[in-house]
C-alpha cells in the first residue's frame, strides 16, 4: 500500500548490516563496506565519478519488506541524480520497482529564500555554493512496499567538484504509519552540544567550543490500537533501544519544510505505553538526530 502523505512515517529496522555488498569502484582505504558502519562519519569513497564507479548493489540474506532507501552523510552535488532498482530475487532477474533517474536533492528553498535574477529563482533548486550548509540526506521512497532481496543504487554526479563521491551509512528498511496520525503539538528543536566557558577575569570573557547541533522531535501517538502498541511501538523499543536508527519523515510529499525536519535519528528515551482507554494506547516518541 502506498504511503499516505498526511501521516507520519517511521522507518526501521535498517537491513544494511546483514547485506552483501558489491559493484562500483571504491578506494582501498575507504571501501564500500564502510556504508555498513554505524558511525556516519566513516564513509565509503568512490574511485572517480564515472557512473560505473558510483554505484553499488546490496543483496539481503532473505526477502524483506522494503519501503525506503536512504543515504546520509554524502557529498553529492546540487546537480546529482539517483536511480534505485528493487528486485524480488537475489540474482536480479525479477525487477519489481524502478525509481528512474531523479534528483538527489529536493527543493530546499522557500519562496522568500530566492532572489529575483538568480538562476534558481523560478525552480528554487539548490545552489552549489550553499549545499554544504545543509545536512545531506538522500531518501527514495518506493511507490508501494515491495518484498525484495536485491537493491541496485546508481548515482550520477560527474560534475562533482570533489572528484569522487563519499557515502555514509546506507539505510534500507520498511516503513510504518499509524492508522491515526500523530497528535497536534509535536516539538521540534536542536540539541546544541556547544560548551561555554567563562573566564575569571573582570569582563567574564566567554569562550565557546562549538559542535554541530542535532535536530530533535518529540511527538505523541495518542490513538494506537493494541496491535499497533505492542507489535509496532513496543517492538520498536525492544529491537532499537536508544541506539538503533529510526527514519523520521512527517510527510513523504517532498517540500522544503519536509526536508528540514526529515532525519535518521535514535530514540533519546523509551517512554512507556499508556493505556488510558479500553481500546486505545498512547506513546510519546523522543527522537534525536544521528550525524
Amino acid at each position: 500500500m502506498a504511503l499516505d502523505p498526511k501521516r507520519v512515517v517511521l522507518g526501521w529496522p535498517n537491513y544494511i548490516e546483514d547485506a552483501t555488498l558489491s559493484g562500483g569502484a571504491y578506494v582501498d582505504t575507504l571501501p564500500l563496506a564502510n556504508v555498513q558502519e554505524r558511525r556516519f562519519s566513516v564513509v565509503a569513497k568512490t574511485a572517480g565519478l564515472d557512473p560505473a564507479a558510483t554505484q553499488f548493489t546490496l543483496v539481503l540474506p532473505q526477502r524483506r519488506p522494503v519501503s525506503v532507501v536512504a543515504i546520509p552523510a554524502h557529498n553529492m552535488s546540487a546537480a546529482a541524480q539517483v536511480r534505485v532498482r528493487v528486485y524480488r530475487d537475489q540474482a536480479g532477474a525479477d525487477l519489481v520497482w524502478d525509481s528512474g533517474r531523479r534528483d538527489v536533492w529536493p527543493i530546499v528553498y522557500g519562496i522568500g529564500d530566492v532572489v529575483w535574477g538568480n538562476s534558481n529563482f523560478w525552480n528554487r533548486r539548490m545552489q552549489e555554493e550553499t549545499r554544504r550548509s545543509y545536512t545531506p540526506l538522500l531518501t527514495v521512497f518506493l511507490d508501494d512496499q515491495q518484498i525484495a532481496s536485491r537493491i541496485h543504487v546508481e548515482l550520477f554526479d560527474e560534475s562533482n567538484l570533489d572528484g569522487a563521491l563519499t557515502l555514509g551509512r546506507v539505510f534500507v528498511s520498511d516503513a510504518w504509519q499509524p492508522e491515526y496520525n500523530m497528535s497536534l503539538g509535536p516539538q521540534y528543536g536542536y540539541d546544541s552540544g556547544t560548551e561555554v566557558t567563562t573566564a575569571r577575569d573582570a569582563s567574564r570573557t566567554e569562550y565557546f567550543e562549538r559542535f554541530t547541533p542535532k535536530r530533535t522531535v518529540q511527538l505523541s501517538l495518542d490513538w494506537l490500537s493494541e496491535n499497533e502498541a505492542f507489535l509496532r511501538i513496543h517492538r520498536l523499543q525492544r529491537t532499537q533501544d536508544i541506539v538503533g536508527e529510526v527514519l523520521f519523515v512527517q510527510s513523504v510529499k517532498p517540500s522544503p519544510i519536509e526536508f528540514a525536519r526529515s532525519m535518521i535519528a535514535r530514540q533519546a528515551s523509551l517512554d512507556p505505553l499508556v493505556h488510558p482507554y479500553q481500546t486505545t494506547y498512547t506513546n510519546q516518541l523522543n527522537l534525536q538526530e544521528i550525524l
